[in-house]
C-alpha cells in the first residue's frame, strides 16, 4: 500500500512508531501474532517513507539504518485529557499501592510477584489492566481495561498512595518512553520504578530489578505517607513543565 500510494501521488510520506517492533518480549502476547520478518517488512515499508517520527533516541537508533530521516518527538499528556484530574490519597483502611497499564506486561509484573506476597498485609494493592494470577488472591483490586476515551478518568479514580513501575531489562524497554511516570505524574502519585533508561530523568525512586529493592522502597514510602505525598507533588509539578504539547509546539 505504502508502495503505491508513493507511485501514484509522490506525496512526502511520514511513518510514526512508538515500539522497538522486532525486540517484543517473549512473554508480551503480541509477539504471537507478529510476523516472523517484522524487522524485513518494516525496513521496506520505512524504504518508501521520507521521514520516521519515533518518540525516544534508542529508538531512533535502532531504525537508523532503515530510513535517512528520523526525528525524536517524545510521548507528551494532553492538558485537556489530563490536566484536570483529580485523584485522593488515603482513602483505603491502608496504603494503596498500584499499577496500570495494558496486557502486554506479563513479563513485567512477574517481577513483582514476591514484592506484593510480601507486602500485602501492609497495604492494599490495585491492579488495572492486568495481573499476574501468582499474586491475584494477595491484591484488594483488580480493574478491568477501559476503552481509551475512559482511561485517564480511570486511572484517577484508584486513588493510590503509591504508584510502582516494573520493567524488565531488555531492548525492546530500553527503548520505551516515559509515558507510564507522566500518567502517574499528572495523578500526584509518587512512583517507585526500575532502574532503566526511559525512567532516569524523573524525580522518582529508581531501583534494581531484586525483590529486596522494591520491598524497601515500597515500605519506605507506605510507613511514611507525607513524605510520599512531597514526592508525588513534585512528579505532579515535573509532569505540565516539561510533558504537555502545548510547551512542544515547535517541536511538533
Amino acid at each position: 500500500m505504502l508502495f503505491r500510494s508513493k507511485k501514484q501521488n509522490g506525496l512526502f510520506t511520514i511513518f510514526s512508531q512508538d515500539d522497538l517492533v522486532f525486540e517484543l518480549p517473549k512473554k508480551n502476547p503480541v509477539r504471537k501474532n507478529l510476523y516472523k520478518d517484522i524487522r524485513k517488512r518494516m525496513r521496506t515499508s520505512l524504504a518508501q517513507c521520507d521521514r520516521l517520527i519515533v518518540t525516544t533516541q534508542p529508538l531512533a537508533e535502532a531504525y537508523g539504518d532503515m530510513v535517512d530521516d528520523i526525528q525524536v518527538v517524545p510521548n507528551y499528556l494532553e492538558r485537556s485529557r489530563w490536566g484536570s484530574l483529580h485523584s485522593s490519597r488515603r482513602q483505603g483502611d491502608k496504603p494503596r499501592v498500584g499499577w496500570a497499564g495494558a496486557m502486554q506486561h506479563q513479563g513485567d509484573l512477574e517481577l513483582l510477584i514476591d514484592v506484593v506476597r510480601a507486602t500485602a498485609s501492609e497495604a492494599e494493592w490495585v491492579f488495572f489492566g492486568m495481573c499476574p494470577d501468582e499474586i491475584r488472591h494477595y491484591i484488594s483490586e483488580f480493574h478491568e481495561p477501559v476503552p481509551f476515551e475512559q482511561y485517564p478518568e480511570k486511572i484517577a479514580s484508584l486513588n493510590l498512595d503509591l504508584a510502582v513501575a516494573p520493567l524488565e531489562h531488555n531492548r525492546f524497554n530500553e527503548s520505551k518512553s516515559n509515558l507510564r511516570l507522566l500518567e502517574y505524574g499528572a495523578q500526584g502519585w509518587p512512583v517507585v520504578c526500575t532502574d532503566i533508561y526511559p525512567y532516569r530523568n524523573a524525580p522518582v525512586k529508581r531501583v534494581p530489578n531484586n525483590s529486596r529493592a522494591w520491598i524497601a522502597a515500597i515500605r519506605e514510602r507506605i510507613n511514611d505517607l507525607d513524605a510520599a505525598a512531597a514526592e508525588g507533588d513534585r512528579l505532579r509539578e515535573w509532569v505540565p513543565a516539561r510533558w504537555t504539547p502545548e510547551e512542544h509546539l515547535d517541536k511538533w
